[in-house]
């Protein structure tokens, strides 16, 4: 069955017409709220093309983030990503690149003081880092309950901790 062409890819744009953001969507996502993105005005939301299949969204977008460039790389755009790869949801690493990953970690043996450093609170220069690593990450409930359920381990076993000591 043919993947109905129902994708479009929109651009925001300042007063003066000046590109900032260049989008693919389908439905409402132009008039939806972005992490990192000001949504502008309705009339400042431009539709450049639609009627696409899902996968010509994905390669006009990476043309005009190419061509516009991300503020990132000198240019205009406030896009943080430019990978098609990263531009839909569900993405997982290909079979053949899961196992250069474990051929690269075989045989490492982490040091007793690798692993307590696991555990010590970060540096505010890691906080950042992680924090830019995710800046622009889509919402993923499934991923978002996870982190949400291992912190109320985390918190009942201080706890519990705290009243055997207590």
């Amino acid at each position: 069955m043919a993947e109905a062409n129902k994708f479009y890819v929109y651009k925001y744009v300042t007063n003066d017409g000046i590109p900032y953001y260049i989008g693919k969507g389908s439905g409402k996502r132009i008039n939806q709220y972005h992490t990192k993105t000001q949504l502008p005005p309705p009339d400042r939301r431009i539709i450049i093309e639609d009627n696409l299949t899902n996968e010509q969204a994905k390669i006009l977008e990476g043309q005009l983030i190419s061509e516009y460039k991300r503020k990132l790389d000198g240019g205009l755009l406030d896009n943080i990503k430019i990978n098609q790869w990263a531009c839909f949801t569900g993405w997982k690493h290909s079979d053949n690149a899961k196992e250069k990953i474990s051929i690269g970690n075989r045989g490492k043996i982490r040091t007793p003081e690798q692993r307590e450093n696991y555990k010590k609170p970060k540096s505010p220069e890691h906080i950042e880092k992680i924090r830019q690593a995710n800046i622009g990450r889509p919402y993923d409930p499934v991923r978002s309950a996870k982190i949400s359920n291992t912190l109320k381990i985390k918190n009942q076993l201080k706890r519990q901790q705290g009243q055997s000591n207590g």
